[in-house]
């Protein structure tokens, strides 16, 4: 199931979009008009775009020859409004990248009509979604992250809400339920399970021909998450990218304990890109690789180490985490 809904709903990485207003409408109407210039200059910017940022070269080149054979052949002549031409460009990138994560997408420029003030406090739940921070019996931490924002405020939440947790003697991160694409939020909270300059990922980028090692911070946080600290993730087949990358990191690092579903597989790191107001690009530009593995999780998923159902997942990892409290208190 996991799988079917990962091909009709591509996740965005590194890309992220906040918008307070209570309405906002489009200024560039998908269903305006347009003239053969406009879907000419639409299909060549695409192009440019593509082979500047696609991290598959060889695809980019596929990419571009179907689309200049279409144009060509008069394939897109009767297209008269955006939202067609858009349509028309992704059949054939599709067909000829065979790519869920590369395609057309709009272009997104909200127009604020009215604004409603938001409680402070409010809105920090809103924005950044901890969803719920507590001691468990047995001094045993539960951290809820909802959002992976891309925002530094949130990465000052995740640290209050550790440090609120930071004289238990172990922690259950449940992130069955997150969403949000922050890589950078994602880096941080590894950071606290981890020694500075251990490291977690090697990105791959501009078209494979570099790469970016990616270590843990000094984040000040608690100096025992870092040591031999009983940590379990949860996760669910609704987890996908910032929440594999954390989950798949941490486990073949062995400091986490996966327990819960199977996750999406969503591995690449997409950017949405502009092409004209009405349309953008959504281009796969980079990969993250395990330093053990020297691979990842795209059209995997992450594999937990205890399979169960999602909604016991919780329970099932208190109750691990008693067990191996429990052979240290006896």
């Amino acid at each position: 199931m996991n799988k079917l809904f990962r091909v009709i709903m591509p996740v965005i990485l590194w890309f992220s979009v906040s918008t307070s207003p209570a309405f906002a409408m489009n200024l560039y109407d998908l269903n305006d008009k347009l003239s053969k210039e406009e879907i000419n200059e639409t299909i060549e910017k695409a192009i440019q775009t593509i082979n500047m940022s696609y991290l598959f070269p060889e695809k980019s080149r596929l990419i571009e020859k179907a689309l200049q054979r279409s144009a060509a052949n008069e394939s897109f002549d009767g297209t008269n409004d955006w939202y067609s031409l858009m349509k028309k460009m992704n059949t054939v990138i599709k067909h000829a990248s065979e790519d869920i994560y590369l395609e057309v997408v709009e272009s997104n420029h909200p127009l604020v009509i009215e604004q409603q003030p938001i409680e402070a406090a409010a809105f920090k739940r809103n924005m950044f979604n901890i969803g719920h921070v507590e001691i468990l019996s047995d001094n045993i931490g539960y951290f809820n992250l909802k959002r992976f924002a891309q925002n530094p405020q949130a990465e000052h939440e995740v640290f209050q809400a550790l440090q609120l947790l930071s004289d238990v003697d172990a922690l259950i991160v449940d992130l069955r339920n997150s969403d949000g694409h922050s890589i950078t939020l994602a880096h941080y909270i590894m950071s606290f399970f981890v020694h500075e300059n251990t490291k977690l990922s090697a990105i791959s980028y501009d078209k494979h021909s570099k790469t970016k090692t990616l270590k843990a911070l000094a984040t000040g946080g608690n100096e025992k998450f870092k040591q031999e600290f009983p940590l379990y993730i949860l996760t669910s087949a609704f987890v996908a990218n910032a929440g594999e990358f954390i989950s798949y990191t941490l486990k073949h690092l062995d400091k986490a304990v996966i327990v819960g579903e199977e996750t999406m597989g969503v591995a690449y790191i997409v950017q949405i890109q502009k092409i004209n107001n009405y349309l953008s690009v959504s281009v796969p530009i980079a990969i993250s690789n395990h330093p053990t593995t020297a691979s990842h999780w795209e059209g995997v998923g992450v594999t937990p180490d205890v399979n169960i159902a999602q909604e016991l997942a919780l329970d099932y990892a208190h109750n691990m985490a008693k067990q191996y409290l429990n052979r240290f208190n006896n």
